[in-house]
């Protein structure tokens, strides 16, 4: 989501700020669990997780995507205009309140069984470990009791008023007059994740239809280069795709 939302606001390099195309990408291995890493979780991300922007203009890293992404949004105001910036918002709230994956890291535990980490790496494990277990436990808020799929399919309904309201033929969701948004950056990948885990029924046809057409454009080959957005190991190793 992060980086279809940078792809889009470098569409056009005349107007785009020098933090965005100055941008450096480093991998972090969560088959190797360098997300776990002591350096990454005391100095980068506590929580141990991807991604994060690290620079030595924030006061600290940013660790989540939409925080990064609002972030590219100031660089670039126009992936969220004025005129449509509390349904952005609102939906994007939406969009990443819906867990797909909420299973426990079972490195953690393998990690903490070690004697030869420093009392500094046993502490930040152990907040990872705590936070991933809280997050995991039932929630009592009813928005939050509702499944998955409940969720994604309101999320759609949502977004499917706005797109039918706005987008009069063209390709974004608040049409070609507009432009791509966040909004769009992220739903599209979405879209995208849910078709790769064979829940693309959860899409209206109009979404999906809306979604691959994006998903032809270069800007978004040159995040995913014919790839999926889950991996597997008939794609290579992580590090060297």
């Amino acid at each position: 989501m992060v980086r279809f939302t940078i792809e889009l606001a470098l569409r056009d390099k005349f107007h785009s700020s020098r933090d965005l195309t100055k941008l450096n990408y480093r991998l972090v291995n969560l088959h190797r669990n360098e997300n776990l890493e002591e350096d990454y979780l005391l100095h980068i991300n506590p929580g141990g997780k991807v991604p994060v922007l690290t620079s030595k203009s924030l006061p600290a890293p940013l660790t989540d995507s939409l925080s990064i992404s609002y972030w590219v949004c100031e660089q670039r105001p126009s992936l969220i205009p004025e005129t449509h910036r509390a349904t952005i918002q609102r939906l994007l709230s939406h969009l990443h309140r819906i867990r797909t994956d909420n299973n426990p890291n079972p490195a953690i535990d393998d990690l903490l069984a070690r004697v030869d980490i420093t009392p500094e790496h046993r502490r930040a494990l152990e907040y990872e470990r705590d936070r991933e277990r809280k997050h995991t436990e039932p929630e009592l808020d009813d928005e939050d009791e509702e499944s998955m799929t409940g969720q994604a399919r309101h999320l759609f309904s949502q977004l499917l008023v706005e797109y039918e309201k706005f987008n009069r033929g063209g390709i974004w969701i608040f049409g070609d007059d507009t432009g791509p948004t966040v909004l769009d950056a992220h739903a599209v990948v979405f879209i995208a994740r849910l078709a790769d885990i064979q829940l693309e029924d959860l899409v209206p046809v109009q979404m999906l239809l809306y979604a691959n057409s994006i998903m032809g454009l270069p800007e978004w080959d040159a995040v995913m280069h014919g790839m999926p957005t889950v991996w597997n190991s008939s794609l290579g190793p992580v590090d060297q795709l």
